[in-house]
């Protein structure tokens, strides 16, 4: 990390909890709300008035989901619906033939985590799709055979009874001890799924399957279970939000915010600021020579110097092989330092060329290989500019960064040329 670097973050963005906010956030505190509300009498009135509006909550998701193509989010958003209206729906006693209390309860138990499990593992295609179609099916049909099992007979109920350990242990539970291994299962699944490969669909499917367990877990069917649901679907629902905002304002090679949060940043600065436009150079015949997969590598090597600029600078993938950087209340000579270091970083790397079977994790024992690795010196060239002139706009800032970065350039590049001139 580079000098002063990280003393420049706030509380609540040291790397520690940055991570750790990857894994809860906003899913946790959903369901503390939720957790917290269903405990106090008051908040319990204004959850009731309000429960008949909670299917909202499923037909925004569902719009989203199909809006942005997030299929196994939709499909979980119909899980939890269809659990939370069969619940409901013996619970106020419309089935005259199947009470309250009855088996449902337990087979809706067993079956949410299967769901939720084998859309966690199944292939995501499209809802209309050959996989698509079995997945409506499947989702489906399995309350009507619900149903139609606990009518004609006792053998469904005696299976999702069955003792596994001894009850004392999960006396504070309300689901059978099948229902709670299928949980235990699907969740430990979709847990290593989050931490091997992190993503927001990834990070909702966990938490909404923690909810649908308090569902399931309070009884039958009622305002709790129906809140409790409802949670778990605004959870995929702010999943569907996230996954959009990223792909909208964060470049998928770099992970860089793009150029249109660069461009929005730049609308709500207030005062003195300073851009710094940073270009890779020879970037074209490092695709030419090696190919588009080194010159990928290369972007991001770069991308991750740039992460950890100081002097509070934000960074963001510009385009092609150019990068901008925002230091907001700071002038270019105050910036000029952390530029002039972020220059010597990268140029003082040496990048490695991957050879064409050499693995994407680093082994613990790396082999050694008899001939020698091809190496390439990566320099960037950075322009700096700053906003000292009140009759200047925002574009000519960064026009006058971009001047500068040529300037850079042309006297020889792997260097740092920021425009000077008297303060007004």
């Amino acid at each position: 990390m580079l000098a002063g670097s990280s003393t420049r973050h706030t509380y609540w963005e040291r790397p520690i909890l940055k991570k750790i906010g990857t894994y809860v956030w906003p899913e946790a505190p959903l369901l503390l709300v939720a957790v917290a509300l269903l405990a106090w009498p008051g908040a319990r009135v204004w959850l009731h008035d309000f429960a008949p509006a909670y299917p909202a909550v499923y037909v925004v998701g569902a719009l989203q989901c199909w809006r942005f193509q997030r299929t196994r989010l939709l499909f979980a958003m119909i899980v939890l619906v269809m659990a939370d209206r069969v619940l409901l729906h013996f619970a106020l006693g419309i089935d005259a033939v199947i009470p309250p209390g009855s088996v449902v309860l337990s087979a809706v138990a067993l079956l949410l985590p299967l769901n939720m499990l084998a859309l966690a593992v199944v292939p995501e295609r499209g809802p209309f799709t050959l996989t698509g179609l079995v997945q409506w099916t499947a989702i489906f049909v399995q309350p009507a055979l619900v149903i139609q099992l606990v009518r004609s007979g006792e053998t469904l109920p005696h299976l999702l009874d069955v003792t596994l350990v001894d009850p004392s242990y999960f006396g504070f539970l309300r689901i059978p001890q099948l229902a709670l291994l299928a949980f235990v299962i699907a969740f430990v699944v979709l847990v290593s799924q989050l931490i091997w490969e992190p993503s927001e669909e990834k990070r909702a499917m966990p938490w909404a399957l923690i909810a649908a367990f308090f569902a399931v877990n309070v009884g039958e069917g009622g305002l709790d279970s129906t809140t409790y649901c409802a949670t778990g679907g605004l959870m995929l629902v702010q999943a569907v939000i996230d996954v959009s905002f990223r792909l909208a304002y964060q470049d998928a090679l770099t992970a860089l915010p793009t150029r249109r949060g660069f461009n929005e940043m730049l609308g709500q600065l207030v005062g003195h600021y300073t851009v710094a436009m940073v270009d890779v150079d020879h970037f074209k015949q490092f695709n030419d020579r090696h190919g588009h997969e080194v010159g990928d590598q290369v972007l991001k090597m770069v991308a991750a110097e740039l992460m950890k600029v100081g002097g509070g600078g934000k960074a963001f993938r510009y385009g092609g092989e150019e990068f901008g950087i925002i230091f907001d209340g700071k002038r270019v000579e105050d910036c000029q330092p952390h530029l002039e270091k972020l220059r010597a970083t990268i140029a003082g790397r040496v990048f490695t060329i991957r050879g064409a079977f050499r693995p994407r994790k680093k082994p613990d024992e790396p082999k050694q290989s008899k001939k020698p690795r091809k190496t390439l010196k990566i320099t960037v060239s950075i322009g700096g500019a700053d906003s000292t002139d009140p009759k200047e706009t925002v574009e000519d800032v960064v026009k006058a960064a971009d001047q500068c970065l040529y300037r850079a350039k042309e006297t020889g590049r792997n260097k740092v040329w920021v425009r000077a001139r008297p303060r007004i």
